[in-house]
C-alpha cells in the first residue's frame, strides 16, 4: 500500500463508513459525551467515534439498543409631555428658560407596571420545541407555557425535519405493540393522529429472531430518520415502510386526498428520503443487512447506492454510484441539484460533487480526499470541510471553506474538525472543539475553555452560551457583545437555545429535566418549567 493509502487507511479505520454520519449536536447531547467529558476526556478521536454509535446506522450494540427499544415499544413608558405650570387662565404654559430662582417641579415619573405573564401559548407562534426519549414538549419563545405534546420521543430523526414547512405539524415514526407507526401531530395544539402502520410486526418477536427480513425491514424503518416533508406548503410527507412486502420501500402520504403511494420496490432496504428544494424529486439511500454478522451493527452494512424518484410520474433515476451512504449527502444548492461526497476505500470520503437529481449526472465541485466532515449553509451555499495531511488530500491539514461559483477552497482554521454541524438557531457552523464559523469564513464564537466547552448557542442579537464542563461539573457561561464571559449557573446541560422572537432570552434545558431561561442585562436564570427528564434536542418552529 502507498504512503498516501496508509495515511488514508489510517483515517478510515478511524472513521469507518459505519460511524460517519456527523449529527453532532445530538451526539453531544448524548449520555455518553457528557460522561466522557465530565471524566476530563477529550471526545477525539476515538471517543467520538465510539459515540457515533449512537447515531443513524453506526456501529455500537445493536442487540442492546434493539432490546431496549423493543421492550420499550411493548409496554418602556410613553414620553412624557414638557413641563409646564397653570397660566392665568388655568390653562398651560410652558416654565420660561429666564426664571431661574424658582425651584422647578419635581418631574413625576409613572410607576412601571410589569408585564403580565402569558397565559397561553401565543396563537400565531413563534414556538420553541425540545424532544427527548420520554416526551415532546412546546413552548413560547420566552419558554412559558410548558406544554407536553407526547410521551415518546422521534427516535434518529433530526426534530428539524420533523417539523412541517408552515410549522404547523409535526410527523415522525413512533413505535406500538403492533408495529412502526407514522404519527402526526399538530401544532401548537398537539392532536395527535396514526397516518398509517408501517409494518405490522410484534416488536418482540424481531427481538426473539433478529435476523429474519422482517427484522432487517424493522431495523431500516426504525432506525434512521425516515420522514420528511415535501419543500413549500407540505402538501406531501415521504417515508419508508414495509407496507407491501418485506423490505422498506419508498411511499408518499398526499394530504389533499389522503392517498398512500408506494414509490419503490425491491430487495434494498429504502433508508432516508430527502426532497429536491422544488419538491418534484424524492432521493432515497437503500442497504441490506449481510453476513456475517460477528460484529456489533446497527446499520445496515451493505450500501447499495441511491435513487430519485420524480413525483409526477414515478420514474426511478439512479444516482451517481460513489453516493452510497446517508452522510453522502452534503445538502440541497438549487431546485434539482444536491452536493455529495463520494465514498472510498482508500481514504474513505472523496470529492464534491454537484448532482444533477433528475438526471443522475454529475460534475466535480472538489477533487480530492478529506476528513469525511463536511455541511452545507443554507443561507449562500458555502460548504466546510475538515481535512488530514495526507498525500491524497490535497488541501493538507485544516477546515476550510468552500464559497459557490469555483473559488479556491479557503484556509478557516489551522487544525482538522472533528464534526461539522449546521446549526439553524444559530445561523452558524458548529466546529467541533474549534467554534462557531460563520458562513463567510468569519470566528463567530470561541469556545471559552479549550476542549472543555459543548451546546454553543449564539442568539440572533450577538450574545454568546456555552456549557463548560470541569472536573466533572458542568456551568453555563454567557458573553454579552464586547464582554467577558461569566457563569450564570452550575448545572449539567442536555441542549440550550435562544429564543426566536427577541434574541434575547436564553432557555437551558439541564440533564434532570429542568428548563431556565435567563435574560440580559444580568442572565440571572430562573426556573420556568419541567421537562420531565432530558431532552436531546431543540429547535425553533415558526
Amino acid at each position: 500500500m502507498s504512503p498516501a493509502k496508509d495515511r488514508c487507511q489510517e483515517d478510515l479505520d478511524v472513521n469507518p463508513p459505519e460511524a460517519r454520519i456527523s449529527w453532532l449536536g445530538r451526539l453531544l447531547a448524548s449520555p455518553e459525551a457528557s460522561q466522557l467529558a465530565r471524566q476530563g476526556r477529550r471526545l477525539i478521536p476515538v471517543e467520538m467515534e465510539e459515540l457515533g454509535s449512537m447515531r443513524k446506522g453506526i456501529r455500537s450494540s445493536w442487540m442492546i439498543l434493539m432490546a431496549v427499544g423493543l421492550a420499550l415499544a411493548a409496554c418602556a413608558p410613553a414620553a412624557s409631555a414638557p413641563l409646564t405650570a397653570p397660566g392665568p387662565d388655568g390653562g398651560p404654559t410652558a416654565f420660561s428658560a429666564a426664571v431661574t430662582t424658582q425651584k422647578p417641579a419635581p418631574t413625576v415619573l409613572p410607576v412601571p407596571t410589569a408585564t403580565p405573564a402569558p397565559t397561553s401559548l401565543n396563537p400565531d407562534g413563534p414556538y420553541i420545541l425540545f424532544e427527548g426519549t420520554e416526551g415532546i414538549w412546546i413552548a413560547n419563545p420566552d419558554g412559558s407555557i410548558l406544554t407536553r405534546l407526547s410521551d415518546t420521543g422521534i427516535g434518529p430523526a433530526d426534530l428539524h425535519r420533523a417539523i412541517s414547512p408552515l410549522g404547523d405539524r409535526l410527523a415522525f415514526i413512533s413505535a406500538s405493540q403492533h408495529g412502526p407507526i407514522l404519527t402526526e401531530i399538530s401544532l401548537p395544539e398537539g392532536a395527535s393522529r396514526a397516518l398509517a402502520t408501517l409494518q405490522t410486526i410484534v416488536p418482540e418477536d424481531v427481538l426473539n429472531d433478529p435476523l429474519t427480513p422482517q427484522a432487517f425491514a424493522y431495523y431500516a424503518i426504525t432506525q434512521y430518520d425516515n420522514v420528511a416533508w415535501q419543500p413549500g406548503e407540505g402538501r406531501h410527507l415521504a417515508f419508508v415502510g414495509a407496507i407491501e412486502g418485506p423490505s422498506s420501500d419508498l411511499y408518499v402520504y398526499a394530504y389533499d386526498t389522503g392517498e398512500i403511494t408506494q414509490l419503490t420496490d425491491g430487495g434494498s432496504q429504502a433508508v432516508y428520503p430527502t426532497w429536491s428544494l422544488d419538491g418534484e424529486f424524492i432521493v432515497q439511500f437503500g442497504g441490506r443487512w449481510v453476513p456475517p454478522f460477528g460484529g456489533a451493527i446497527v446499520g445496515y452494512n451493505q450500501a447499495d447506492g441511491a435513487w430519485a424518484v420524480r413525483l409526477a410520474d414515478g420514474e426511478i433515476i439512479t444516482q451517481p454510484a460513489g453516493v452510497k451512504w446517508p452522510w453522502n449527502l452534503v445538502g440541497w444548492l438549487d431546485a434539482g441539484h444536491y452536493l455529495a461526497s463520494e465514498d472510498d476505500e482508500d481514504c474513505g470520503t472523496r470529492n464534491l460533487l454537484t448532482v444533477a437529481a433528475g438526471e443522475g449526472e454529475a460534475a466535480t465541485t472538489f477533487d480530492g480526499c478529506f476528513a469525511s466532515y463536511a455541511a452545507l449553509s443554507p443561507v449562500n451555499d458555502a460548504v466546510l470541510i475538515s481535512s488530514t495531511d495526507c498525500e491524497a488530500c490535497p488541501l493538507g491539514e485544516g477546515t476550510f471553506l468552500l464559497m459557490p461559483g469555483g473559488s479556491a477552497p479557503q484556509a478557516v482554521l489551522p487544525q482538522r474538525s472533528w464534526g461539522i454541524d449546521w446549526l439553524p438557531e444559530s445561523g452558524a457552523f458548529n466546529v467541533y472543539p474549534l467554534g462557531l464559523i460563520s458562513n463567510e469564513g468569519e470566528m463567530l464564537s470561541a469556545p471559552p475553555v479549550a476542549d472543555a466547552s459543548y451546546h454553543p448557542a449564539l442568539s440572533t442579537q450577538g450574545f454568546e452560551a456555552w456549557e463548560v464542563i470541569e472536573n466533572q461539573q458542568g456551568r453555563v457561561v454567557v458573553r454579552s457583545p464586547g464582554e467577558d464571559f461569566r457563569t450564570i449557573l452550575e448545572t449539567d446541560v442536555a441542549t440550550m437555545v435562544w429564543d426566536p422572537a427577541a434574541g434575547s432570552t436564553l432557555l437551558i434545558a439541564a440533564q434532570d429535566g429542568i428548563l431556565y431561561a435567563a435574560s440580559p442585562p444580568d442572565f440571572e436564570p430562573r426556573p420556568v418549567g419541567d421537562l420531565g427528564s432530558r431532552v436531546s434536542q431543540a429547535a425553533w418552529v415558526p
